[in-house]
């Protein structure tokens, strides 16, 4: 039995508890002693001021009535008196009505006016000043007259001295801010120290059920160390027997076709030298023909020993090309007169392409087209022709190698019985061919390593018609000008 190990977000949390809990004690100090310091009497006309000029804006912008909102400023400010002056200095509208139509007399306040700046004087009243309706402060009462600049004239407020120095004194005794303040504090030292001991336990409980673990955890790590061992032995095992029966069969086709295709010709030879040695009887004729059968059967013989002799250089050192730009047109002239059995026609280029240059190995690419012509003849084809196209005019069946981004097409079709639809996935393996099919079983595995080092690919479609093998060549305007001679990875 395993249990998580205690998060350190616990930890985290306790910590940050007790932080808060002193900060929090801290304020509540800081808020109780600030609370009990004396206010100064410019900063309160200043935030009493300044509050009541931005409050009264915004009950006028609302369209609260003006005697309304002087008030709401005075029930809100617990002050004296509240009145809106106009421009001019006179005294619009009042919270005690029998200052309305007054004008400011000091000089200081008249300044402030003008200025559009705040000012403050002490000084007896002209008028008496009422509220609700009960007068409190008869003429020549001294108070505190403070006004402060609107967009259209000003706001005055006025304060009692008595009044005023008792707001300044502040309140006496602990405010309910700090015992808010401390409540808090308390709480999160009781959460911090509840954490603590939970995380405490926790841990206790963790090492005794981690010490209890140990010997599971380590059975089940070698368990799975002896099961790991067990399965990649049983892969191996696998491995080697599936490589193993793949050898066997190809050493086996190999043989049963080395055996069929290389005696059938050879037994020619011989028989055939034998007629010619023993049989005196042969007229010229049979005898010409007994030799012509012997010099194609030898030329047999020696083109699939070639083959395979090909085929195991490549396999051993690799295929190299060196890629150049080459004149299409004049390729394909080559091919019509270079090799007997391909058609080419006069409009095998059509006339877009006449002068197209490709990037290519041009030996090694009239290789390869003259072994797909050999290989179509002697599956059956009588005719097998070559045309150029700039785009590819059907969909492949299967390709090998990467199409380049842009190419041209050489497409090399025949009339022969085509390929079976089920071995076109073998069709350019090694040794794979099609049972009633003669030859190595080479000539399409040797175009496919072909393919990959001119960097192009092949695509092919049969029917019961014939085949068509469309060869992809890269356009030289689409390369750099050094490129690697590495081949493609066949698809």
């Amino acid at each position: 039995m395993e249990t998580s190990k205690p998060s350190w977000i616990w930890m985290a949390s306790a910590v940050s508890a007790c932080v808060l809990a002193l900060l929090a004690a801290a304020t509540a100090v800081y808020h109780q002693r600030a609370a009990d310091r004396p206010i100064g009497e410019g900063q309160l006309f200043a935030e009493d001021a300044a509050a009541a000029a931005s409050e009264a804006s915004q009950l006028l912008s609302r369209g609260t009535e003006p005697d309304v909102t002087v008030r709401q400023l005075r029930n809100h400010l617990a002050i004296e008196a509240v009145s809106l002056l106009d421009g001019d200095g006179k005294i619009v509208v009042s919270s005690s009505p029998s200052l309305v139509g007054s004008k400011v007399a000091s000089g200081v306040l008249q300044f402030g006016l003008s200025q559009q700046r705040l000012a403050a004087v002490v000084e007896p009243v002209a008028h008496p000043i009422s509220v609700d309706g009960v007068e409190e402060w008869p003429a020549g009462s001294p108070l505190y007259t403070v006004l402060a600049p609107m967009d259209d004239g000003a706001i005055v407020l006025h304060y009692d001295t008595t009044e005023l120095l008792a707001r300044r004194s502040g309140e006496s005794g602990i405010r309910a801010t700090t015992l808010v303040l401390l409540a808090v504090a308390v709480f999160l030292m009781v959460g911090a120290s509840m954490s603590f001991v939970g995380r405490s336990r926790s841990t206790r409980h963790h090492r005794e059920v981690a010490l209890e673990a140990a010997l599971l955890r380590r059975h089940s790590r070698e368990l799975e160390i002896t099961n790991h061992e067990l399965e990649k032995a049983r892969r191996d095992a696998e491995m080697a027997l599936a490589l193993a029966e793949e050898k066997s069969r190809v050493r086996a086709e190999f043989v049963l076709m080395i055996n069929h295709e290389l005696r059938t010709p050879l037994t020619s030879v011989v028989t055939g030298a034998d007629l010619l040695r023993f049989d005196e009887t042969l007229s010229p004729e049979d005898r010409a023909g007994v030799i012509e059968t012997m010099i194609a059967d030898g030329r047999r013989l020696e083109e699939m020993i070639g083959q395979m002799l090909v085929v195991a250089r490549i396999e051993n050192r690799g295929l190299h090309v060196a890629l150049e730009e080459v004149e299409l047109a004049e390729m394909v002239t080559g091919l019509r007169t270079g090799h007997p059995r391909l058609d080419v026609p006069q409009a095998a280029v059509p006339f877009p392409l006449r002068n197209q240059m490709v990037w290519t190995d041009a030996t090694s690419l009239v290789q390869l087209v003259g072994s797909l012509a050999d290989n179509a003849v002697t599956h059956g084809a009588s005719t097998v022709t070559l045309t150029c196209a700039p785009e590819i005019p059907f969909e492949p069946l299967v390709e090998v190698g990467v199409r380049p981004h842009d190419c041209i097409y050489m497409l090399v079709s025949d009339d022969g019985p085509g390929i079976p639809h089920e071995f076109l996935p073998r069709v350019f393996e090694k040794f794979e061919k099609h049972s009633s099919s003669p030859g190595t079983g080479l000539g399409l595995y040797l175009a496919r390593m072909m393919i990959e080092a001119l960097e192009a690919s092949l695509a092919v479609t049969t029917s019961d018609s014939g085949t068509v093998m469309a060869i992809a060549v890269p356009v030289s305007a689409t390369v750099p000008s050094v490129l690697p001679l590495a081949g493609a990875v066949a698809r």
